[in-house]
């Protein structure tokens, strides 16, 4: 009866969200929560958010109606212990988790409500993470809190009420957010949240936890059905609605797990069968660190993105890191499995190592480079933030056309760029810089980024280089341009240049393309 429950909640949440899914995208359009691509995002087009209604809607549905008769069988036990005794046994089971999914529910709603939000109108990251730590005080203050845990080679741990109740925190906010910082191509978060659910559920019924099978089983075929949707080429995206809710999914279901564990194994494991977004997260705070940006900032050089320049193609780079999230779920499934006493204990370490190593290396964080350029480009990044953060702020502050003209020559000084014009995708010009003629064109020194108005409109910056760049600072050199035009309001700086050129200002302007001005064409 026991497989038959787990696997009948797999098959109705896959078809639930299948169904759903459609509709889903339907209403994302219909309200105009679309994905129009921009400077961090490989998809350019449109594209409706808010896939993450279909995975979650089944498994929030579930929770409710299993808190709300758990809650009925605790009323009514007396009258089912006489008229339906065969039933008593396994709907206690059901009374003793209620209040648990009633946890997973309220804070499930209340995640979703927030990635809702910023799918629909946007938000500031510092407000999005305020909501996050909100939804995990909320986990704390319902009794769900480690008190202890298991390390590898040292046993059981005891952490305290104030000890567990920050590490708890910490392990809800930081999966919410590996699994939003992960979701930059079609079918990668989902498709790694599925390998790790799997895994939940292996380790699991290891363990002999009823709970974290049937809830783990559940999210797995949602997962499923949704990654039908969402794999390239993608026909919906998760948002910040399904990419948070399914990192706060696997983080409460491990959580409530660990509670039922006498080990307390099940919240290590998952760190284990976790840990390629955990480990993109550590490394891309690293590495903005050292590349002296705020690390809170987003980018495109992640490593999904570095396996796309290294010439992957996206179902490439999915399958290659789902296939790194497997190989860390057996080591995971391993470590609970083998005794440490054993002598093959060290295996799923060694297995968890190599598996993170590889993935590195692919994507290129293990090359060699000199303290001096790392200090020279922490260096060259603060003047880059800082000038991006002033020239932003000035570009939206309603200045004049010959206002703008001096920020622009300004920024491609600092820069280091023999010319820098932007303009819409149509064609026509806002902004554009003369040609330093000091400086000869030079193979691959010439670029064109694209970057989203205000309005929505797409923008293209076209740049020159003095001097053709390595590959650390065409990265810098980008997100700084990015952070100075991404957002800018267009349609002012349109009216501004044709004002200008009603007056013969932009007749004086040499063009990017040609070198001739408007009144020789």
């Amino acid at each position: 009866m026991y497989v038959n429950v787990v696997c009948g909640l797999f098959v109705g949440c896959l078809l639930v969200s299948a169904a759903l899914i459609p509709a889903v995208m339907r209403f994302a359009r219909r309200i105009d929560a679309v994905d129009r691509g921009g400077f961090r995002k490989v998809f350019q087009g449109e594209m409706p958010l808010l896939g993450g209604l279909g995975v979650a809607i089944p498994l929030l549905t579930l929770c409710v109606f299993v808190g709300g008769l758990g809650h009925l069988v605790i009323r009514q036990w007396e009258w089912i212990w006489i008229h339906h005794r065969a039933w008593f046994d396994p709907l206690m089971d059901v009374a003793s988790v209620r209040n648990d999914c009633l946890a997973i529910a309220a804070g499930g709603v209340a995640i979703v409500a927030l990635g809702f939000v910023d799918d629909t109108r946007g938000m500031r990251a510092r407000y999005k993470l305020l909501g996050q730590v909100a939804v995990a005080l909320f986990v704390c203050f319902t009794g769900h809190v480690l008190t202890t845990v298991s390390v590898p080679f040292l046993g059981t741990v005891e952490l305290g009420v104030v000890m567990g109740g920050l590490l708890t925190m910490l392990w809800v906010v930081g999966l919410i957010n590996a699994f939003n910082l992960i979701d930059g191509i079609d079918g990668l978060a989902s498709g790694i949240a599925l390998v790790g659910t799997v895994a939940l559920v292996a380790l699991s019924i290891a363990q002999h936890n009823a709970f974290v099978t049937l809830a783990g089983a559940a999210l797995a075929g949602s997962l499923l059905a949704f990654l039908f949707y969402n794999f390239p080429p993608a026909r919906i995206f998760l948002g910040d609605t399904g990419s948070m809710f399914i990192g706060y999914a696997l983080a409460v279901i491990s959580l409530l797990g660990a509670q039922k564990s006498e080990a307390a194994v099940i919240i290590f494991a998952p760190m284990l069968a976790l840990s390629l977004p955990l480990f993109e997260t550590g490394v891309s705070m690293l590495r903005r660190y050292i590349g002296g940006v705020p690390v809170f900032t987003g980018d495109n050089r992640h490593t999904h993105h570095r396996l796309l320049r290294k010439g992957y193609s996206q179902p490439e780079v999915v399958l290659t890191l789902c296939g790194t999230g497997l190989v860390l779920a057996v080591a995971a499934v391993l470590a609970a499995l083998i005794p440490e006493t054993s002598k093959w204990g060290w295996c799923p370490y060694a297995l968890y190592i190599g598996a993170l190593v590889n993935i590195a290396w692919l994507a290129g964080y293990l090359r060699p480079t000199t303290l001096k350029a790392i200090v020279e480009r922490r260096q060259r990044n603060k003047i880059f933030q800082s000038l991006s953060r002033y020239a932003s702020l000035r570009l939206n502050d309603g200045m004049r056309a010959s206002q703008a003209q001096v920020l622009l020559e300004l920024c491609r000084h600092e820069l280091g760029l023999k010319h820098l014009e932007v303009r819409m995708k149509s064609g026509e010009r806002l902004m554009v810089s003369p040609v330093d003629v000091k400086y000869a064109a030079e193979p691959d020194s010439r670029e064109i980024l694209k970057v989203k108005s205000s309005e929505g409109q797409d923008i293209l910056l076209c740049y020159e280089y003095k001097h053709a760049p390595n590959d650390n600072r065409r990265q810098d050199v980008s997100l700084c341009l990015a952070g100075i035009f991404d957002g800018m309001k267009a349609e002012r700086h349109h009216r501004a240049d044709n004002e200008a050129h009603e007056r013969g200002y932009a007749d004086k302007v040499v063009r990017f393309r040609g070198g001739a001005t408007r009144g020789e064409k």
